[in-house]
């Protein structure tokens, strides 16, 4: 089995290391290729990501950028990079932050036993520190009550911060009765972009990653390029990892983060849905 894993480090090389450290607990497949595109470069970054190159058994390359790509550009430009470097695509692509972790050393073991015709977009299992799951991210797609919701919550910056408020609120009141969590294979619609799985095969029928945003589109651009060349997206609670959020954007100020989030929600609908 061919794998790469692409992932995006920025400023702090830290999620970097402890990510490449969770794999060496792995039995990974011989032919694994790690790709970190290093946002905002610096020496000192760099020098300490270079290390990790000489990681026995991992074959393990740093491409430096000057500008901070964020993350799904930057994926996409390290996917073309190895494209053009190895001429066609591996059995699996994982994009994933760099602030996961793999708990599971039968990980890939697990994924060698999926056939990647039938499976062109997996979510794995994730969980976050207080073990809260992440996938399935949505099961179906929005419905004209949520699409409100969202247009108001980015009409401002403060008024999002109160739209919030009361919906926490409302939902201490009249809690809504959890969506049951499948045990199994699950066709769902959208899935947790920290970590997604994609098969040659979603990029021999045309797939391809959306980089015209910066931050918060890759859930909803995958499930609408997938619907759009009939692959399904699916959960696959065999195959876990564990999220320590927000390494990386914790770095940025709550209101750039929002106005990324705005930029992206609205580059989105308009360009592929249809309220």
């Amino acid at each position: 089995m061919r794998f790469w894993l692409i992932t995006v480090n920025y400023k702090d090389p830290a999620p970097s290391l402890a990510l490449v450290e969770s794999l060496k607990t792995c039995d990974f497949p011989p032919d694994i290729h790690i790709a970190i595109a290093d946002n905002s470069s610096s020496e000192k970054s760099l020098k300490k990501l270079r290390q990790m190159e000489k990681s026995p058994g991992l074959t393990i390359d740093i491409f430096p950028y000057s500008t901070n790509y964020y993350y799904w550009p930057a994926a996409k430009k390290l996917i073309s990079k190895l494209v053009e470097i190895h001429g066609d695509y591996p059995d699996w692509i994982m994009v994933c932050n760099n602030d996961i972790s793999f708990p599971d050393p039968e990980f890939f073991n697990k994924l060698k036993t999926i056939d990647y015709n039938q499976f062109p977009v997996i979510g794995p299992q994730i969980r976050n520190i207080s073990r809260q799951l992440l996938n399935p991210f949505m099961f179906k797609q929005m419905g004209w009550k949520e699409h409100l919701f969202w247009n108001l919550f980015f009409m401002s910056f403060t008024g999002s911060k109160i739209l919030m408020s009361v919906k926490q609120f409302i939902r201490k009141i009249f809690p809504e009765a959890p969506t049951p969590i499948p045990k199994n294979p699950t066709t769902v619609y959208a899935v947790h972009g920290s970590a997604i799985l994609f098969s040659r095969r979603f990029f021999e029928v045309g797939g391809w990653l959306d980089d015209n945003f910066s931050l918060y589109g890759e859930e909803l651009t995958v499930a609408e390029i997938a619907k759009r060349l009939n692959c399904p997206i699916t959960y696959y609670p065999e195959l876990e990892i564990i999220h320590h959020e927000h390494s990386n954007t914790q770095q940025i100020k709550n209101r750039v983060l929002f106005e990324q989030a705005r930029l992206s929600h609205k580059y989105v609908v308009s360009n592929y849905i249809k309220t």
